[in-house]
């Protein structure tokens, strides 16, 4: 363990699954923190100073938000748990469900969102081998929008959209036995489970332009994915096509 993590607060028992959860005031990144921890190990801070998405873009991350990366087994080889982070998804999106938040979804790969706007995302990297981290932040009673006035129109909180706002605390158990249910439900189901759900909650069309490496953008409506998690599209006559997943920099809805 480093030197960062030997202040740290520490509780044991965490959840159902048992975690333990290093807790600080303020952090460069929990994913980076998390990196060296065994299974079941999660680290939670106030503030990140450099909080990161996907391809490295900056995930403002303010007082008042959850902010946790938790550690868990990936035995079998990465290839059994491709698709990992849509499960994650589906299990993020039955909590804010279970929240009362109004239109809970998950916006292809990683948003969750009330409606338009954005509440929070998640980041799914490798720490060892057979080893994942699960890196989640999400708006409880922050306001991420005094640091970048662009959020205010693309991003909100559960303050702003319902009366009854839950700790950071309290949030932080609920998302790590999320994780450990969804961990559960990738193991007995595989991609294929998490697919199907949210193939089903993915039912109306959504107009997206998506911007693919190399520069080419797409555009049509997002009506799901297919077995292998890539992107079903339809064009202006409503005939589908793919979008491989493993092109896609950055999916924009319109």
């Amino acid at each position: 363990m480093n030197k960062a993590m030997a202040n740290m607060r520490v509780t044991n028992g965490v959840g159902k699954a048992g975690w333990k959860l290093f807790a600080c005031d303020a952090a460069p990144s929990t994913n980076d923190l998390a990196r060296d921890l065994p299974a079941w190990s999660a680290v939670r801070a106030d503030i990140q100073t450099g909080g990161r998405g996907r391809f490295g873009r900056v995930f403002v991350s303010d007082r008042g938000g959850l902010w946790i990366s938790a550690v868990l087994p990936a035995e079998g080889g990465l290839e059994k748990w491709a698709g990992f982070s849509l499960m994650v998804g589906v299990h993020l999106v039955r909590l804010l469900e279970n929240l009362n938040i109004p239109s809970a979804r998950l916006r292809w790969p990683n948003d969750l969102m009330s409606g338009p706007k954005k509440l929070g995302g998640l980041l799914i990297e490798q720490s060892a081998k057979e080893m994942l981290i699960v890196g989640f932040g999400l708006n409880i009673s922050n306001s991420p929008w005094t640091s970048d006035l662009a959020l205010e129109a693309i991003s909100t909180s559960i303050a702003r959209i319902t009366p009854s706002v839950p700790s950071v605390t309290e949030m932080a158990v609920r998302t790590l036995d999320a994780l450990a249910d969804a961990h559960e439900a990738m193991e007995v189901g595989g991609m294929k489970a998490a697919i199907d759900e949210l193939n089903l909650r993915w039912s109306r069309s959504v107009p997206v332009e998506i911007f693919l490496a190399g520069g080419e953008t797409v555009s049509g409506r997002f009506v799901g994915l297919d077995p292998h998690g890539n992107l079903r599209l339809l064009d202006k006559t409503d005939s589908e096509f793919l979008v491989g997943h493993q092109r896609i920099e950055k999916l924009v809805e319109l």
